[in-house]
């Protein structure tokens, strides 16, 4: 006794009865006739099982459901194990339903159980020797095959099957050791199908037993049917048919006769009502019309029209060319009325297609569009004529109000929404009732060629008028949003934004339409014409206030920064720029559905905004130049001494000086001028282009670089003129003084201090400084440098005319002034201003004795001791000779 069989793998692991199921295990028989039992779910498939080696097996699943164990029986081993189940299911399976399982092509024809193939033809059975067949290359010639078995064929399930056939054709290449283990196959294949056969007849001998039964049961019910009827019950059914209609004829003829009487009776009184419905037709068309019910007027026309339309009858043609005549009336009231505006579009309609149904000679659906359109035209004049007359009766009530406040602004704001309005409706009425005529739902002649053009000039012609009222009420005149130039911008703000919306909204509703790109382009380039004019408003009117700022300057130091006294003109500057821009970014900037960008590269508002932003900042230097230089009091500062008490204020002045605007004298309002535009091109241009930025506008590169230079210059100007106003009369007093009083130097007479004319320019430059510096701070170091500069050089000048100094205290007395000078304004001597001392010392002999050199230092140390407060506030850093 072998070991049992065990089943380790199925595949599939589930199907429909009939499902081809590959069996692998161990120990599965040693030969076809050791296998005698496999159950699939408890069900027996040993007729289906093909036994391949010890290792497979392959069978066909029985009518199971459910999951269940694969069992195998051999007569070595005997019963065997599963390790794995199947899962039977059960499912009605058409041509055009879809099956989980594929049944291969190799299928047998019939099974003992489950479904035969749809097509037996296309049936090819297995190999019976189980060998591969042999390709299209090797095939024996067919012609040779005739000839040789010429009454013979190839195929298995043919009557005159020749085997010899078979072989040649799918087996001449075959060696002959394949043909005997085939031959030793299908000897195998016969014994095992056999045995199938007689164990499956035994297992089901009581359903053919029935099955005998019922076809014996069959046979006793024909022939009982036969001895009644004969074996012809044609004649017999025919007889009964024939009987059948005699019947009913017997009982319909009373009521088919009834029903001919009722329909000669309804021809009759259908007669009558056509026509009573004709005499009564012209009474009826009348009520009809005044009730407005024009569809039962032309349907009772037509009706009438079909019945009586070509009668020979005078009296039935008489009442017709009554009828004719009211319809023709009704044609031209239509018509009139189809045309007259204003009319929705659906009643308009309504109109066009009782005219069509009348067979009204003219295209009604073309005259009601050119009828829309000179309508709109007609709209949009009269619009613009109701709000220019409008405009020109408050200009003349309010010609005050009108100058301060603008009422013409907001005339033309309610002009614009009421001219997108008009434009908006009635377009949307025109369109669709042109693209209905187009598709051919109104009649007429839609297919003309001139039609589509016609078409086009009027959307075009409608839309340019538009477009011209709008730019003569809104970019022209007092229809700018500017209105007055004193409106706040916020008003100005609500004004452009009111307008801009009505045209967008305008806009829309063409876009929703489907217009054509041509009259859309017209409107969206008013819409970008009036952004444009929007931007170029708001930094006109920067410009305005800019310009302007001359009367807003105080003098009143609003911030004292690292470049000086600051007033508040260069924040008033960044406010109006920050404002106008600001304006435009919020109002004008962002782009509607399908506009052009208005600031893109290299565009013309671009170009125009940054032209517009230089002559903003070209103004306000205009203004500063203007307040620095233009004065009216001149004599403030000639009448002014230069020399200054070392005991008076600074703000006394020698002569008593003469005050201008906000308590500042002109000297000082030209150096507050000086500090406002360098603060304007260090902090207030930088301030300028972040704003700029901010809100994504092109960077004014070349309006701040120009603006710069002309600031630079302005500076420039500002500090030569108060040389020349400041420096020049200071240098006109050192000659006199020189040589006012002991003007030569005796021989006899010792060196003890310098002359007066030195103290004098040191306290003149001391009241320089301190103007200058009470203004400008740590910026006053140029106008200061600049004096001194000039001082050297007259001091020079002077030393090249002077005789030369032929004693010693001559010589002593020429350099402790030179050299005192030098030391007093040392932190403001330029490198040219060196030279001129140097230039002036140079041309005085030196000193040669101990005795001089040491009078020199002594008589230097007394003067820093006398003189150390003057020179302190002159020098923030006092130094050794």
């Amino acid at each position: 006794m072998g070991p049992p069989p065990v089943v380790t793998g199925i595949s599939p692991k589930e199907g429909p009865p009939g499902t081809r199921v590959t069996i692998r295990g161990e120990f599965l028989g040693t030969t076809a006739n050791d296998l005698i039992g496999l159950k699939i779910c408890g069900c027996d498939c040993l007729l289906s099982a093909e036994w391949k080696s010890k290792n497979k097996i392959v069978a066909r699943s029985g009518p199971c459901k459910g999951r269940g164990d694969i069992i195998a029986t051999t007569r070595s081993g005997g019963e065997g194990t599963s390790t794995v189940q199947f899962r039977g299911y059960h499912e009605s399976i058409g041509p055009v339903k879809e099956s989980a399982v594929w049944v291969e092509e190799a299928a047998p024809p019939s099974l003992p159980w489950g479904r035969r193939p749809m097509s037996p033809t296309a049936y090819t059975p297995p190999d019976p020797l189980g060998l591969s067949t042999e390709g299209e290359d090797c095939k024996f010639p067919e012609d040779e095959l005739n000839e040789l078995f010429p009454d013979g064929s190839g195929k298995l399930s043919d009557e005159n099957f020749q085997p010899g056939w078979y072989l040649l054709e799918h087996h001449s290449n075959t060696s002959f050791e394949d043909l005997r283990a085939g031959m030793v196959f299908l000897q195998r294949k016969v014994e095992s199908q056999k045995e199938g056969q007689l164990s499956f007849l035994k297992a089901n001998t009581g359903a053919v037993m029935d099955q005998l039964d019922r076809l014996v049961l069959l046979k006793n019910m024909f022939e009982e049917d036969q001895r009644k009827n004969g074996k012809e019950p044609l004649p017999s059914l025919q007889a009964a048919i024939e009987e059948s209609i005699t019947l009913a004829d017997s009982l319909f003829s009373e009521i088919l006769s009834r029903k001919e009487n009722a329909d000669k009776t309804r021809e009759a009184l259908s007669l009558l009502t056509r026509h009573k419905f004709l005499f009564q037709l012209p009474a009826s068309i009348d009520k009809n019309i005044r009730k407005k019910e024009y569809d039962l007027v032309v349907n009772d026309y037509t009706r009438v029209k079909n019945l009586f339309g070509n009668t020979d009858v005078k009296l039935f043609q008489k009442i017709l060319a009554e009828i004719d005549k009211k319809i023709e009336d009704l044609k031209e009231k239509l018509h009139t009325r189809m045309k007259t505006m204003p009319i929705n579009v659906q009643e308009q309609t309504k109109y066009i297609r009782l005219l069509i149904s009348l067979n009204w000679e003219g295209d009604a659906a073309w005259i009601a569009i050119t009828s829309r359109k000179d309508y709109l035209m007609g709209l949009m004049n009269k619009v613009k004529d109701h709000f220019k007359q409008k405009e020109e009766q408050e200009s003349k009530r309010k010609q005050k109000e009108s100058e301060n406040e603008g009422p013409w602004s907001m005339t033309r704001a309610a002009w614009c929404g009421a001219a997108c309005g008009a434009l908006a409706s009635e377009l949307n009425a025109l369109w669709p009732l042109a693209r209905r005529y187009f598709a051919g739902e109104l009649g007429g002649e839609p297919t003309a060629p001139q039609r589509h053009s016609n078409l086009k000039e009027m959307i075009i012609a409608a839309v340019e008028v538009f477009s011209e009222h709008m730019r003569e009420c809104l970019l022209s005149g007092g229809g700018s949003v500017a209105g007055g130039g004193a409106l706040p911008v916020d008003v100005l703000r609500t004004r452009l934004l009111a307008n801009l919306r009505h045209l967008r909204e305008a806009y829309d509703s063409l876009l929703k339409l489907d217009l054509p790109s041509q009259p859309l382009s017209i409107v969206e380039k008013v819409i970008f014409e009036y952004r444009v004019h929007g931007m170029v408003v708001f930094l006109q009117r920067a410009l305005r206030r800019v310009k302007g700022l001359a009367d807003a300057e105080t003098w009143k130091v609003e911030q004292f920064s690292d470049y000086g006294a600051i007033t508040i003109l260069p924040h008033l500057l960044e406010t109006y720029m920050n404002e106008a821009l600001s304006s435009i970014h919020k109002c004008v900037l962002t782009s509607g559905r399908r506009e052009s960008a208005l600031l893109a590269d290299g565009s013309e508002p671009a170009a125009q905004l940054l032209k517009h932003t230089q002559q903003i900042l070209l103004a306000f230097v205009a203004v500063l130049r203007d307040l620095a230089l233009q004065h009216d009091d001149e004599a403030d500062f000639n009448n002014t001494s230069l020399s200054v008490a070392l005991d008076q204020r600074l703000e006394d002045g020698a002569a008593g000086s003469m005050r201008g605007p906000g308590g500042r004298n002109w000297q000082q309002r030209l150096l507050m001028t000086g500090a406002n535009a360098q603060y304007t091109r260090r902090r207030t241009l930088s301030n300028v282009t972040a704003v700029f930025d901010n809100f994504s506008l092109p960077k004014p590169t070349q309006p701040i670089q120009v603006t710069k230079d002309a600031l630079s210059t302005l500076e420039t100007t500002i500090a030569e003129t108060y040389l020349e106003h400041k420096g020049d009369p200071l240098v006109g007093t050192i000659e006199p003084s020189m040589y006012m009083g002991r003007h030569k130097t005796d021989v006899e007479t010792p060196v003890d201090d310098a002359r007066p004319y030195v103290y004098e320019i040191i306290n003149n430059l001391i009241a320089v400084h301190a103007e200058v510096d009470s203004i400008c701070g740590a910026a006053s170091s140029r106008y200061v440098r600049d004096i001194c500069e000039t001082v050297c050089e007259e001091l020079a000048r002077l030393a090249a005319c002077a005789p030369v100094a032929t004693t010693r205290s001559a010589a002593l007395q020429a350099r402790l002034e030179y050299t005192l000078l030098r030391f007093a304004c040392a932190e403001h001597l330029t490198r040219k201003a060196e030279n001129y001392l140097m230039e002036a010392l140079a041309g005085i002999p030196p000193l040669e004795t101990e005795e001089d050199k040491n009078r020199m230092d002594e008589l230097i140390q007394g003067f820093k001791k006398r003189m150390e407060l003057q020179l302190g506030s002159l020098n923030c850093n006092m130094e050794t000779v």
